[in-house]
């Protein structure tokens, strides 16, 4: 007896393989994610993520009392993941993120089986994990856009299941695409951009696509009209507006890498699949669900490439299309010789974007190399390295932040602390809160008035605990002389420096303004 659907050709022992088959390819995902479990505290937008997520749940207002220029559903995320856990640590928040990764490797599976069969979906699924489940893109880290890919991922799906429905049945997925797509944009802006491949598929492949596109629309901005709501609710609306859109102009401030044309290149693509399939379909062409990984993928490269920074984890967004394009094949099914050229054309300039801005971080990050990687690891767990080596192997300030922990946990005279720094992890491993809404020297020294914001706060409601650092992005001196009239150095050794208010009393002995301490 032969399957029905997206296994229909299977016999029962075909269907079988294929689902052992399937779970293997999660077992390997989850495999090659276990490394991460065992990582120190040592990544900058983790700590900042889990100090913002601290002080929201010790009852601190998100952006108007901790703020990053990243949407909330990530701090909540961390929040959630803190508050279940009862820890800060990476552990329990890798596992969290190794789960969601692997619900969008098989969300990925799944839109693969429905589209091209099950052995395409197969190895759609286990290149996912290789490429996800690695260091290679930074996969291996708590971020965003690790977050941000499953929605997203899902919304694909729920659109390529409306597909064969009937229009009025089409409408209601369309709409929960929609929501699954603003879910996406609140944990990162630049999902933005998957939302608006699925609405160009809307527009091509229906015969009523106004109808299509407003319930999608309306899934999109129903979540968006209640986070606007929240936040005006608890007076922080400015402040979340600014953090959705306004920071963003910062980022290209700080670079000038980017001339005019590579500004633009990353939209170039996304123009000439768009352009080639309304071509096709006018050329009496289909285009149908089964050209959506092309668009998608088109519309993830102007999103991953909008920063001007070059961090390769902006490539996870990329990803799943990029994994179902791969297993797609359109060149052997196009006919037409200028559809083939600009399918040629856009691989082309795809490569030439993407090296442009991603490959010497690809080449040169250290942190990326997947041999060093599982093999750091499988040192460590073996016994051929102590712990403070294999920390040292990924970032010697993870010690800091255990050093600087211990030294507050041993003194206890309070757990309020500000860090001018890009020691971020400091907050959560020490439990600390923070009286100003910025985590790192990064953003306290580039946004708009905020080390004037950071001097008022700090000045009005001192923390117990200052810490600052050589390695801060830029030197704060007016911050410098207020601890200098305010604070006693507690401890000081590398290029860090750990001060106690004068007026607070701990079980730490002071050290001499300018002594240093080397343990």
């Amino acid at each position: 007896m032969e399957q029905e659907g997206p296994l229909a050709g299977l016999t029962p022992r075909g269907a079988a393989v294929y689902f052992v088959l399937a779970a293997a390819t999660l077992i390997l995902a989850f495999a090659l994610r276990y490394p991460s479990f065992f990582e120190p505290r040592w990544y900058g937008d983790e700590g900042i993520f889990a100090g913002i997520a601290q002080n929201m749940l010790d009852g601190r207002t998100l952006y108007a009392e901790a703020w990053d220029n990243k949407p909330p559903l990530i701090f909540a995320t961390y929040a959630l993941i803190q508050l279940v856990s009862g820890t800060t640590g990476v552990m329990p928040l890798h596992i969290a993120t190794a789960m969601v990764v692997i619900m969008t490797q098989a969300a990925v599976m799944a839109i693969a089986l429905r589209l091209y069969g099950p052995w395409r979906s197969l190895i759609a699924s286990a290149a996912f994990a290789l490429v996800l489940c690695t260091p290679v893109l930074e996969g291996n880290l708590a971020l965003t856009e690790t977050y941000m890919i499953l929605p997203a991922t899902l919304g694909v799906l729920l659109f390529v299941l409306a597909d064969g429905r009937s229009e009025g049945r089409r409408v209601s997925w369309y709409a929960a695409a929609g929501v699954m797509m603003s879910f996406a944009i609140s944990y990162k802006q630049v999902a933005v951009f998957d939302a608006a491949a699925v609405g160009a598929m809307l527009w091509l492949t229906q015969e009523r696509p106004l109808r299509a596109l407003v319930a999608f629309g309306a899934g999109v901005a129903t979540p968006q009209a209640l986070l606007l709501a929240l936040f005006t609710a608890v007076g922080a609306l400015d402040e979340y507006v600014y953090a959705m859109a306004g920071a963003q102009n910062v980022y290209w401030d700080l670079s000038d890498d980017k001339g005019p044309l590579m500004r633009v290149a990353g939209y170039l693509p996304a123009l000439i699949v768009g352009a080639y399939l309304v071509r096709r379909q006018r050329l009496g062409g289909d285009v149908g669900v089964a050209h959506l990984p092309m668009l998608w993928f088109a519309f993830a490269i102007a999103g991953a490439t909008a920063s001007p920074f070059t961090f390769p984890h902006y490539l996870q967004q990329v990803a799943p299309a990029a994994v179902l394009l791969a297993v797609s094949s359109p060149l052997p099914v196009e006919r037409d010789d200028l559809g083939r050229i600009a399918l040629v054309v856009t691989g082309l300039l795809v490569a030439a974007i993407l090296y442009a801005q991603f490959w010497d971080d690809l080449r040169n990050r250290r942190h990326l190399d997947v041999d060093w990687y599982y093999q750091t690891f499988a040192s460590y767990r073996w016994g051929d390295m102590d712990e403070d080596a294999y920390i040292y192997e990924f970032d010697g300030r993870a010690i800091t932040v255990a050093d600087i922990a211990r030294y507050i946990e041993q003194d206890g005279a309070g757990n309020t602390l500000f860090t001018w720094s890009e020691l971020s992890w400091v907050y959560a491993a020490s439990g600390a809160t923070n009286p100003t809404r910025y985590y790192a020297s990064f953003f306290g020294h580039v946004m708009p008035g905020a080390r004037d914001e950071i001097l008022r706060d700090v000045q009005a409601s001192p923390p117990v605990y200052m810490v600052t650092s050589d390695g801060a992005y830029a030197p704060f001196d007016a911050l410098d002389e207020f601890i200098s009239r305010r604070y006693e150095l507690l401890r000081a050794q590398g290029d860090w420096r750990l001060y106690r208010l004068s007026t607070a009393s701990g079980r730490l002995t002071p050290q001499p303004a300018a002594g240093m301490v080397h343990n």
